[in-house]
């Protein structure tokens, strides 16, 4: 959370972060740490001044761990939706000169998640800020003799 202090700061944002702090996850740290960061900046690019974004990370049954990055954004439409992936895809020319970037954060994030045998997916609407969900398979416990 280092990382986007004086961004938050300037814009009188919070950032909360809770969860089990005993999940973890096997993988390369550089490009985990890329992928949370890339959508981290997004939230907070996004949120209005005074927004909140919200950092959840908790272990599921099934052996998943999933990690959420919640913020107070406009949210994206669902024609936007299927697309934000994709490499170089900005939602609109005026959205993108607010906010500097070159369309790759959330493709590198994807692929960072995916080479690690996770997912990522958004869940959004128009108004309603973005959920950036992130899930990753749990390390599998070793075996002790």
């Amino acid at each position: 959370m280092r990382f986007f202090e004086v961004l938050v700061e300037e814009k009188g944002q919070n950032i909360t972060i809770d969860g089990n702090e005993r999940v973890s996850v096997k993988g390369d740290r550089v490009f985990l740490t890329q992928a949370l960061i890339n959508i981290i900046d997004n939230a907070v690019k996004y949120s209005p001044v005074g927004g909140t974004i919200h950092v959840r990370v908790y272990g599921e049954q099934a052996g998943i761990i999933r990690l959420e990055v919640v913020d107070s954004g406009p949210g994206i439409a669902p024609e936007h939706a299927g697309k934000i992936f994709n490499r170089f895809y900005r939602v609109d020319n005026s959205r993108s000169r607010q906010a500097d970037g070159t369309g790759l954060g959330l493709a590198i994030a994807q692929w960072a998640v995916r080479v690690h045998g996770g997912d990522i997916q958004l869940i959004s609407a128009p108004g309603s800020g973005c959920t950036f969900r992130i899930s990753l398979p749990a390390p599998i416990p070793s075996a002790s003799c």
